[in-house]
């Protein structure tokens, strides 16, 4: 049976059917971080490597109902160019991956791109420690081992001295994991940029057109407790074309299409 496209977008528009929508992905999303709990409590302690087999799954159960709201809902796409050899090997190694971080769906669209790649349920992020208090979203990945910063340089390094190693001894096989991390640490904004770049200047560093001094301790403390573990690290750099509608989550309630492209 094919729907009117046009139809189909006015219902999506309508706030009722927007809130619907987030209802029932706070509710299940709230069902999964319980089933989490309770494997920390009761798995945990007794079997990592079991209790990262059930994480994985339950990742994935939370992500693709995001992945949904963009493929499916508002049936916007994502065009991937990468070497094929490259994504045959993300498939089966653990990973670093640099993300740039300029749009407010940029994320969603990366759990998109993960998903066809077959990596969703093993995405783990380095992130500021305020993103763990986020329900459903946050706490599923400080349940998935995600690494989380203070940006207090002394206590981030026993951090992530501490949470690489713990991660890294003990993950079941064949199963694999990957880091997503944004270089600047932050959302790219004109504003942002303009800021970092009188730092660059007292620091006789380069001044960037259209990047923000990039994070780089964090980055090197991670390359130093995987080396010989982590072999890989891949550069996502995601953009959306002129005829995308505007890259939001609004956008994407409204049913509207946005359409991404992704260089691996």
């Amino acid at each position: 049976m094919m729907f009117d496209r046009k139809l189909l977008t006015a219902i999506q528009s309508l706030l009722p059917v927007q809130i619907f929508i987030c209802y029932c992905f706070v509710v299940s999303g709230l069902i999964v971080n319980f089933a989490q709990f309770l494997s920390w409590i009761f798995i945990w302690p007794f079997s990592r490597k079991m209790y990262r087999r059930i994480n994985y799954h339950l990742g994935a159960l939370l992500w693709s109902q995001l992945t949904f709201l963009y493929s499916w809902w508002s049936d916007s796409t994502i065009k991937i160019y990468a070497n094929p050899q490259d994504v045959k090997d993300l498939q089966s190694e653990y990973a670093i991956i640099l993300v740039n971080h300029r749009y407010e769906i940029d994320w969603l669209v990366g759990l998109v791109a993960a998903q066809e790649i077959g990596l969703l349920g093993g995405l783990k992020i380095v992130g500021k420690r305020s993103l763990s208090l986020i329900p459903v979203l946050g706490w599923s990945w400080l349940f998935s081992e995600s690494i989380f910063l203070r940006r207090i340089w002394e206590n981030d390094k026993r951090v992530l001295e501490h949470d690489i190693q713990q991660l890294l001894n003990g993950y079941p096989d064949n199963y694999y994991f990957n880091f997503l991390m944004a270089c600047e640490g932050t959302r790219f904004t004109e504003a942002k940029r303009l800021e970092s770049m009188k730092v660059a200047r007292e620091k006789n560093l380069p001044e960037l057109k259209y990047h923000i001094l990039p994070r780089t301790r964090g980055f090197t403390m991670i390359m130093r407790g995987a080396k010989g573990k982590i072999p890989a690290v891949y550069n996502f750099m995601l953009g959306f074309t002129k005829d995308s509608a505007p890259a939001s989550f609004r956008t994407l309630l409204k049913g509207h299409s946005c359409k991404a492209q992704l260089y691996i």
